[in-house]
């Protein structure tokens, strides 16, 4: 008499089986194309679109002309262009280093069991909804020297009149602040999602073994709570290195080029000047930047997971 396993290869081997089975695992393929399609339609072609333009010189009205990495050299021998770029790691810096904080505070807050918690994740999720150039709009009335409330203020308690949006250092501050308060709401969302998967027996544990405030956050909430902080900080870069619409809103890049970021100056060089070659290759320059950053943070994970 055949065994069980006899029995399943003659019939894998019946007529029309290999039929059955090509039918049946081109079905997933089938139904995944249309996604496949929108992906390359969405997400390649733009992304093509922008490197085979970086290569070309574009002028107004006229036919392009290839031009190979001259629009690279072009922006990258420009004293502006790396002003640019430092101007956008000062931007990140800032932003992550305020943002990171409040958003660990904020996720601590609405994750705890205080009444009003629900109040307060209502509150702190208005920067997120609001679009960028309301809320940048809406802190340019606030440090008006004239009419401001936060620059009146500033004036009735030191006597002098500040000029946010002139004064180069105040005008850095201004862009920061206005995008860590954007920011950190998704960075809390992120961070108390970690928050609520800790069990409450860790806490108790520490407890016990005489652990305060700040060696509980230590060793128990900030390890458990790492990969959150990883993708809430990822995110936020990415989006800060790519921020135009907030930092424009608000200063046009200015005084000067104290407050072009790189976002900022690709903005200009597209819709303002019309140099789309230059405008692609600051493009390219922004994909680099932000796959940098990836890397670097996933070595610095896998260096901390590795320990």
């Amino acid at each position: 008499m055949p065994s069980t396993l006899e029995r399943s290869i003659a019939f894998t081997r019946r007529p029309g089986w290999s039929l059955y089975l090509r039918h049946r695992y081109r079905l997933p393929y089938l139904l995944l194309l249309p996604v496949v399609l929108l992906l390359l339609l969405f997400l390649a072609w733009p992304l093509a679109s922008v490197f085979y333009f970086s290569l070309r010189r574009t002028p107004l009205g006229e036919p392009s002309q290839f031009v190979g990495l001259d629009n690279f050299a072009l922006l990258f021998r420009e004293a502006r262009f790396l002003g640019n770029i430092l101007a956008s790691l000062q931007y990140l810096v800032g932003v992550l280093g305020l943002s990171v904080p409040v958003a660990y505070l904020a996720a601590v807050l609405i994750s705890s069991k205080v009444r009003g918690a629900g109040a307060f994740r209502t509150l702190f999720l208005l920067p997120w909804i609001i679009a960028p150039v309301v809320s940048a709009i809406l802190f340019r009335t606030m440090v008006d020297p004239y009419t401001g409330p936060v620059a009146r203020a500033l004036e009735t308690l030191t006597g002098r009149k500040y000029l946010f949006l002139v004064n180069p250092q105040l005008a850095v501050i201004t862009i920061i602040v206005h995008s860590a308060w954007r920011s950190f709401p998704l960075e809390m969302l992120l961070i108390a999602a970690g928050l609520t998967s800790i069990p409450q027996e860790l806490y108790d544990s520490a407890k016990v073994d005489g652990a305060g405030g700040w060696a509980q956050f230590r060793y128990v909430t900030l390890p458990l709570t790492k990969n959150q902080l990883f993708v809430a900080v990822l995110l936020i870069t990415i989006w800060t290195l790519q921020d135009a619409e907030g930092v424009y809103s608000l200063t046009q890049g200015g005084p000067g080029y104290t407050t072009e970021v790189v976002g900022v100056r690709l903005f200009k060089e597209a819709f303002i000047y019309f140099n789309v070659g230059i405008a692609a290759a600051i493009g390219v320059v922004l994909i680099a930047l932000s796959v940098l950053f990836m890397v670097f943070y996933l070595r610095v994970l896998g260096a901390g997971e590795g320990q």
